[in-house]
């Protein structure tokens, strides 16, 4: 490989005694580098399409850099002024006017729209030639409920795109580069052209690159060209066309394999992506997601019932009233009702109640550590039934640590018996020869062989891609996240703890052991092949290539022949021996030890050289595959998170299974398991623990022995081994193209209201049944499991996978819900993408690569597994609120609303409520309270309920309706008509008098009031329908507040349930009722009148009754959970 980043190790970082980084500036920097002005001359002189055909040297000069020290900070400084920033021109910011226009034209102020142009209609011309000031009045406050609602609405739009826009700030993107001799993490915004940039699997690119290193380089330049397949890369120029050079890599594509280092060639707009951005932008769409879904159906029901409810009015008055009853309803007076009842069956806080649900929820995450990419995600957090978590990172600390050293068959050693603390003599710290000081720790430990120990050393230092850095560590705060540097190691956890156990425990120098065993080719660590490999000249023999290959020991175990003994000879490596080395990792294993081990053999560097050429296209790269030495073993601890198994406590009473993932030995994933909860002592010691077996005859058939215990359950013949199919529903997408535009059309329509059909046309609806049993299962067996294996091991109560690659993941994914979860996925590799984006809901790990980030719905800004369960008990009371808030809205707003009408029609009586008054009930006493009802904290059994599953139990279900109509909709008509009826009686007019009277109100039979007075009457009685309806909702409130909670539980006045927000909703409805009925004006303008409190009292005693009712009925849902009762609850 040519110019390799080994062959530049950070020659400015010094590991001291302890562990301390010193950072210097190299004195000997070249002198003669110009100021960045000549960078800029020299770009706007060179095409940007010839950068690729530039020799190395010419293209140093060109960015007056230099591949050992990149640009110093002079020029760094310089040409950020002149280039300025590296990002993209945002695009453009939403105009608010325009979402206030959008705003005022869609739901339900369509239907408003229509309610006000019918009420001018009826003041002018339907009402000439005696047109009412009332009617006039009524379309003018319509048409300011739709201003007001509209800028309710878009204000609460505004803040959550905000919000939203607002999370870009809080994970900066971060990439590694090599300015002024030193490796350091930086804000990828900070980048210039020039700068030397460092390249590793899993990273996002930050600019356009000129390569000038790589190793195994490959990248995915899908977001470009559309080609899913990763290009390998090479520093020579391969094509005349810069697009088709494998030299040239882009902005925002993805490192899939290797490492490298490239020049910054072109940053912000002017990198390919920034000049496509340009084309493209605006062409996006919305995404349709359930809880638009769920809306969309309220709407279509709201819709329905308005149609239905205004077709009744005109067929009754068209078929009965105008020809018995010709004066009773007249055809503006029905006009008027028609407005009526369009505003009855609105609920029109709802569409503002969902926006500032979601946004109380993204604070609230926020506040919990995680970061979701859209606020409609969490409408599937109600249902995830299974989580399938890493282990390493997410249910443990990720902080691994070398505790023992292990060779032969018996040889073992601690590291805590190497004083960290012991300082070095002056003899070793003027030792030239690495080798000499790895031996001269090595001879510190008592009773061990010191060549084996060397050679443990030796490949810890060098098979290790971690290194120190200056790492750009993000915290969190406030709007945006600041940026500390600090001198790190960097790599993943094993390499991590390797590099730790060497600098630290041993005070071996990492860098003068590298850079004098020079590396010439690494494979960096393959979760397929669970195995990392690498290639080092040796400083006492330049001519022979140390080939170092380090990974799980039952893979790594096959490509050895011989062994190397604690008395450093080499024996050979029979299959018994075998077995007792891998009887010592299942002894490890058992508490939790994660075992790796390391083996090597020694080549001449021209044979090396040659098979390395011959066999570059090989799964190994070029590498030796067999005849490898093992020499031993590390074992790394990584303790579990202390709030995890609480965490797995809580998921499990939530009716949600977690399923571990791992790619660990299985007996270390069943410590891990054991200690974290995901196997309990219930079920896996009690019950029982299932395994199985499978063995293929000389005919391919494949046998799988089922074991529980250790006894044998059953053998089963696989028939056909269930294959992972990726191309699913990609025909269904090719025939959408080709349809005509009329069935485009509808099916857009019906996807605005229909959930989508899975992609996995196998996924079931029902949930499988659970056995209560656990399982391990390794990835070996997945390769022969059929469908009746899988239906076998998902049904486990409790399950492990072991030794799994990240097709096996996804494999683990899609069957999981075939068999009708919903799966949540943890994940932070770049092979982890795939599992992420199929799953149901992907998580990502903050500390993950830039591709698993990219594939998630959310992010775990702590890393943290109880930061799901966090997660979803929000988005379980996301989904409770809302159910509340649409069941509080339709008993009074809708249901006791459309009645006086319907009486006023059928049963001749006076109406018991205007139009004015229903607009002012809904419009603005409902809203209160419903906003105040989203800010309702979870119930104490929200965490104890089993998830919902999303095909039947929607927001608005036949439960609910039966519960808003049937139950609260009639009690607060009951009590609105007792009022009204109380009034009419009280004041001298009996029962029958007014009922049944149709246009002979007054007049048959007789009454002593005069029209005038009767007029004056009917709008007294219309506050009192008002007020008591008023009145009813606000006690029905504390109702409707908890679904199977008691009032006393779940109280509003103190404790985690506290919700004061309702006093002063209750208030403000209080003082809107005053309001209306109080004032003159409105009394002369509206028709309304001042009501006596004697008629709301009634109302107080009979919604005290209801809630009293509502509590026996929840006192017996919660004693008879499968009773009648809790089957009929909403």
């Amino acid at each position: 490989m040519d110019n390799s980043r080994s062959q530049d190790p950070l020659s400015t970082i010094t590991i001291v005694n302890d562990g301390l980084v010193q950072k210097s500036m190299d004195e000997h920097i070249e002198q003669d580098i110009e100021s960045a002005d000549i960078i800029s001359a020299n770009l706007s002189e060179s095409k940007p399409n010839d950068f690729h055909i530039l020799s190395l040297h010419d293209l140093f000069i060109q960015f007056q850099t230099n591949q050992n020290h990149g640009l110093s900070t002079d020029q760094v400084l310089q040409l950020r002024k002149q280039h300025g920033e590296n990002k993209l021109a945002p695009p453009k910011k939403p105009n608010y006017i325009w979402i206030f226009f959008s705003q005022l034209l869609t739901g339900f102020n369509i239907f408003l729209w229509i309610a006000a142009i019918f009420a001018f209609l009826a003041w002018k011309p339907f009402g000439e030639p005696d047109p009412q000031i009332a009617n006039l009045a009524l379309g003018i406050v319509l048409c300011l409920i739709i201003f007001l609602n509209g800028t309710l609405d878009s204000y609460q739009v505004i803040k959550s795109i905000k919000i939203v826009a607002s999370f870009a700030n809080l994970l900066p993107t971060l990439t590694t580069v090599r300015r002024d001799g030193v490796e350091q993490q930086i804000v990828a915004e900070n980048l210039v052209p020039g700068d030397i940039v460092l390249i590793r699997m899993g990273e996002k690119l930050p600019a356009d690159l000129r390569i000038i290193a790589c190793d195994s380089l490959k990248v995915n330049n899908a977001n470009l060209t559309g080609e899913s397949k990763a290009i390998s890369c090479m520093v020579e120029c391969t094509h005349t066309t810069m697009l088709e050079s494998k030299n040239i890599v882009y902005c925002s594509s993805m490192i899939e394999q290797g490492t490298g280092e490239g020049v910054v060639i072109a940053i912000g707009d002017q990198t390919m992506i920034g000049r496509m951005s340009k084309l493209t932008q605006g062409n996006g769409g919305d995404e349709i997601t359930g809880l638009h879904r769920e809306f969309n159906r309220f709407l279509l029901f709201v819709c329905i019932g308005t149609v239905i409810a205004v077709a009744i009015l005109w067929i009754t008055w068209g078929v009965w009233l105008q020809r018995d009853h010709p004066t009773f309803v007249t055809y503006n007076n029905n006009i008027v009702n028609s407005v009526g009842m369009i505003v009855a069956f609105l609920p029109v806080g709802l569409p503002s109640c969902v926006t500032f649900v979601l946004t109380i929820v993204a604070k609230r995450m926020y506040r919990q550590k995680v970061l979701v990419k859209s606020l409609q995600i969490v409408e599937t957090f109600n249902s995830v039934s299974v989580i399938a978590t890493d282990k390493t990172g997410t249910l443990t600390q990720n902080q691994m640590t070398v505790t023992h050293l292990l060779w032969d068959l018996d040889g073992i050693f601690t590291i805590s018996n190497i004083q960290s603390g012991e300082q070095p003599s002056p003899r070793e710290e003027q030792t030239t020869n690495a080798i000499e000081l790895i031996e001269r720790r090595a001879s510190n430990a008592a009773n061990v062989s010191i060549e084996v120990i060397r050679d443990l050393f030796l490949g810890a230092c060098l098979c290790n891609n971690a290194e120190v850095q200056l790492v750009a560590d993000v915290e969190l705060g406030g709007d945006a996240a600041d940026i500390k540097r600090e001198a790190k190691i960097v790599g993943d956890a094993a390499d991590t703890a390797l590099y730790k156990m060497c600098s630290d425990a041993c005070q071996i120098n990492m860098i003068e052991t590298r850079s004098k065993n020079h590396r010439l080719h690494v494979l960096p660590f393959n979760s397929n092949m669970k195995l990392m490999i690498s290639a080092n000249t040796l400083e006492h023999d330049p001519s022979k290539v140390l080939i170092l290959m380090k990974g799980a020991p039952d893979f790594v175990i096959q490509r050895c022949s011989t062994y190397k003994t604690k008395h450093g000879n080499i024996e050979l490596l029979t299959s018994d021996i075998q077995q007792m080395i891998i009887q010592r990792q299942e002894t490890f294993g058992k508490d939790g030890y994660r075992l790796i081990a390391l083996c090597q053999q020694t080549l001449e560097e021209n044979d090396f050289n040659e098979h390395f050429n011959l066999h570059r296209s090989d799964d190994l790269h070029g590498f030796p595959p067999n005849n490898y030495t093992f020499i031993g073993l590390f074992a790394l601890i990584d303790p579990p998170r202390a709030e995890v198994p609480d965490a797995v406590l809580k998921a499990r009473h939530a009716g949600i299974r977690v399923a571990m993932v791992t790619g660990d030995h299985p007996t270390t994933a069943k410590s891990i398991a054991n200690q974290v909860n995901i196997f309990s002592p219930e079920i896996s010691i009690n019950n029982g623990l299932d395994i199985f077996k499978s063995k293929q005859d000389n005919n391919g058939k494949i046998t799988i022995d089922l074991f529980r215990n250790d006894r044998l359950l059953e053998k089963h013949e696989v028939v056909q081994v269930t294959k992972l199919n990726l191309n699913i529903g990609e025909n269904n997408h090719e025939d959408a193209r080709i349809l005509p535009w009329y069935k485009r059309m509808i099916a857009s329509c019906k996807n605005q209201f229909r959930d989508p059909v899975s992609e996995n046309k196998n996924e079931s609806i029902n949930r499988m049944n659970y056995i209560p049993y656990s399982i391990i299962v390794t990835g070996r067996e997945i390769e022969n499991m059929d469908d009746y294996m899988w239906d076998w091991v998902l049904s486990h109560q409790e399950i492990v996978f072991a030794r799994t690659s990240p097709e096996q993941k996804l494999c683990i994914v899609t069957e999981f819900q075939r068999r009708g979860e919903i799966v949540a996925v943890t994940g932070d590799g770049t092979n982890d993408a795939l599992p992420l984006k199929y799953a149901h809901l992907g998580v990502a790990m903050q500390s993950g690569t830039d591709v698993s980030k990219d594939a998630g719905d959310m992010i775990l800004l702590d890393n943290n597994f109880s930061s799901i369960i966090r997660a979803i008990k929000t988005g379980r009371l996301v989904s409770d609120n809302l159910k509340k808030v649409a069941i509080h809205l339709l008993p009074g707003g809708s249901w006791s609303q459309i009645w006086p009408i319907f009486f006023n029609l059928w049963f001749g009586m006076p109406l018991a409520l205007s139009a004015i008054l229903a607009i002012t009930f809904c419009m603005v006493n409902d809203v209160f309270l419903s906003l105040a009802m989203a800010n309702e904290k979870p119930e104490r059994d929200i965490m104890s309920r089993p998830p919902s599953i999303r095909s039947k139990d929607r927001m608005l279900n036949l439960r609910l309706l039966f519960h808003a109509f049937m139950l609260a909709g009639n009690a607060a008509t009951f009590v609105g008509f007792f009022s009204y009826c109380y009034y009419w009686i009280d004041n001298g007019v009996p029962f029958y008098s007014f009922m049944f009277t149709f246009e002979h109100f007054g007049k048959d039979p007789p009454l002593t009031q005069s029209s005038a007075e009767l007029r004056r009457m009917t709008s007294t009685a219309q506050s009192a329908y008002y007020c008591s309806t008023c009145v009813f909702q606000m006690i029905n409130f504390f109702c409707t507040r908890t679904r199977y909670a008691s009032i006393i539980q779940h109280n509003p006045f103190w404790g985690k349930s506290r919700n004061w927000y309702v006093f002063l909703a209750i208030v403000a409805s209080t003082g809107v009722q005053l309001l209306v009925t109080r004032v003159v004006w409105f009394n002369n303008t509206f028709d309304t009148q001042p009501i006596p409190v004697k008629y709301i009292l009634p109302t107080i005693g009979f919604s005290i009754l209801w809630l009293l009712i509502d509590e026996l009925r929840k006192l017996c849902v919660r004693k008879w959970p499968k009773g009648f009762l809790a089957k009929i609850a909403w």
